[in-house]
């Protein structure tokens, strides 16, 4: 693989100007400086909310016509992808088979780094077979030119899925092809190139806050709580039961009695509480209701 020695260097392997001599300050100086890069990072975000807007809505349209969610990146914003995707089915109760995450290099032995993987278009070619028209695949690299998330965003666009593309550069092959372009502008990390760092940062805070409103736009999000949070062990049991009796005002054992009949399901739980006389009641309230828990939870009231 050749180098373009034409190419400039993008924003995120500049040097910060905080940078000199870096390594002969005190450590406590030298954490100030990296934790002030990675508050500037986050900062950064706010730049992109009318672009995380369009993304979450994209996410919604996705799920809500029968297709799947596809992340792809690699390194450290794989990473990102990875933490991101992997919490969407438990706080929002949507099925994992309806969420991918596309790593250049996989997933196998995580802990050996992989840095050539980005490069191999072929794998990305191979792993974007799981791409449909429906899909919302969402793109991310720092530098906004990797190979392997490039090569699957195109293959999407080219399937007819909506693609989101995510770069901390401007000017680059991610936001230029996607549909949707989101870009990160986080200035130049305290170590160099790092962009595990205040780019990281920025990308977690940006997936974080586009899947969050997602959920909420599904209706899977009532006053803050996750009514549709997938109850799978004991601590988010008692997580189910304060949720049932906050929105409903009913005691403990009624909260726990509706969930058990309800098979440990927030949102059926709450409308039994709330007047549904059986499961199949429930059932059409929130089919009515398009799944959303204040719509369903009205109709019952209303009559």
């Amino acid at each position: 693989m050749e180098i373009d020695s034409q190419m400039a260097d993008p924003q995120t392997e500049a040097t910060h100007n905080e940078a000199h001599e870096l390594d002969l300050k005190p450590d406590s100086e030298i954490l100030g400086i990296l934790l002030d890069g990675q508050i500037a990072g986050a900062t950064a975000v706010r730049e992109a909310i009318p672009a995380l807007e369009r993304g979450a809505d994209a996410m919604v349209t996705a799920l809500r016509s029968g297709g799947n969610l596809v992340y792809a990146a690699a390194g450290s914003s794989g990473l990102q992808c990875l933490a991101d995707g992997l919490e969407v089915p438990p706080t929002f109760g949507i099925s994992e088979s309806r969420i991918y995450v596309l790593r250049a290099g996989g997933f196998e032995d995580m802990t050996v780094p992989k840095e050539g993987a980005e490069d191999d278009a072929e794998a990305a070619t191979a792993d974007a077979e799981v791409i449909g028209p429906a899909d919302c695949v969402i793109c991310m690299a720092a530098s906004g030119n990797t190979i392997y998330p490039n090569t699957i965003m195109n293959i999407a666009k080219a399937r007819g899925a909506t693609t989101i593309g995510f770069s901390n550069n401007p000017g680059t092959k991610l936001l230029e092809g996607a549909d949707i372009p989101v870009l990160l502008p986080t200035p130049p990390e305290v170590i160099a190139g790092s962009t595990r760092l205040g780019a990281g940062t920025a990308q977690k805070v940006a997936l974080n806050l586009m899947s969050s409103l997602m959920g909420i736009k599904l209706g899977h999000v009532m006053n803050g709580l996750m009514v549709n949070v997938t109850t799978s062990n004991i601590k988010l049991r008692k997580r189910g039961e304060n949720i049932v009796m906050e929105i409903t005002g009913c005691p403990r054992e009624a909260a726990r009695t509706a969930l058990e009949r309800s098979g440990w399901k927030v949102k059926e739980a709450i409308l039994l509480v709330s007047g549904a006389k059986d499961m199949a009641e429930v059932k059409r309230y929130l089919d009515m209701a398009g799944q959303n828990m204040r719509a369903a939870i009205a109709n019952i009231t209303s009559g």
